[in-house]
Parts: C-alpha cells; structure tokens; sequence
C-alpha cells in the first residue's frame, strides 16, 4: 500500500511533468482542457499537486499530449534541473534579508548578462561547452526558460539553474519580463 508520503510526492512528479510538457507544447491551460476535454480546474489542479487523478484522467493527458505513461509520471534525472520557486519562502519575523538559491563553485569562466523580453518574445541560446551551467533569476514577469523540451515557467522572484551546453528558450507570453542569467563555462 502506498503510504500519504508517497502519494504527495507522485501528485508533485506529475503535476511538475504535466506543466513542463504542457509549456514545452506551447499550451495554455485552456488550449490543453479543449484537447482532453477536462476542465481548466481540474488541470490546474493536476498541476498544483492538489487533484487525485484517475488512471483515465492521466491516459487521457497521455493521448492528448501524444507522450507516454513515464513522461508524467518518472521524475526528471536528480541535479539536472533546479527550481526555487519564490512561493517558498515563508515570511517571519527571524527572515533574514538575504536567500541562498543555490551554492555554486567550480573553476569556470563566469558570463553575467541581463535578459530583457517584450510580450510574446522568443530568445534561442546556443549550447555552451560541454559542462556549462546557466542560472537564471527573475526579476520580472514571468518566463519561460531552460534547455530544449526541459523548459519550465518562472515567475518574478523564481530561480533555475540547468545544463546550457544544450540549447536554451527564453520566452514570454502576454508580458514582458526580465531576467538576471548567470552562465558557467568550464575552463578548458
């Protein structure tokens, strides 16, 4: 018998695979509830990790999105992508004014750029050298952005980091956003 922990933690891996495949399609919640004949909630609550979908419910995503069964519901490989989201952060009184996002050392090349997108504006970057790294931090609006078929939605105050020596997307749909990325090139 699967104990509520383990529940919890499959809702979280497919609700996270939905969103990812869902972006990488360029769907939006209505486009995809068309499709599969759910409705948005229902979605929405698919993505959140709050709804208990049937195995109807997820065969039906499954032939909509035209992936397989381990496409929603096999958690990414461990330590390729990282994702802070600034919902996760708990405001109290002992808040310190400073958040650690990520521990980052290694002897690498550092490239510091800020990424500014207009609504419905698509930014492609080229793969880095084998080992590269890019960290991004929203600074405004949200955006989509990661490797190819890996990308996810970051919103204004979210953090990622993910391999760049594959190629990247940045994009925004109805607003613009802006970005602080982060790029790691190992030193040959």
């Amino acid at each position: 018998m699967i104990d509520d922990e383990k529940r919890s933690d499959i809702r979280r891996v497919l609700g996270a695979n939905l969103r990812r495949v869902r972006i990488a399609r360029h769907l939006s919640l209505s486009e995809l509830a068309r499709t599969t004949g759910m409705s948005k909630a229902t979605l929405s609550g698919i993505e959140n990790a709050h709804a208990n979908p049937t195995v109807e419910t997820v065969a039906g995503l499954v032939d909509a999105l035209r992936i397989s069964f381990a496409d929603l519901l096999e958690q990414p490989p461990l330590g390729e992508i990282r994702v802070v989201r600034s919902t996760h952060v708990q405001a109290s009184a002992e808040s310190k004014p400073q958040r650690l996002l990520e521990k980052v050392s290694s002897n690498a090349s550092v490239e510091v750029a800020e990424l500014a997108l207009t609504a419905h504006q698509t930014h492609e970057a080229e793969a880095k050298p084998a080992g590269a790294r890019t960290h991004v931090y929203v600074l405004a609006g949200t955006l989509i952005a990661g490797p190819a078929e890996r990308y996810t939605e970051l919103a204004s105050g979210d953090y990622a980091s993910f391999p760049a020596d594959v190629p990247q997307l940045y994009e925004t749909a109805r607003h613009a956003a802006r970005a602080l990325l982060l790029t790691q090139v190992p030193d040959s």
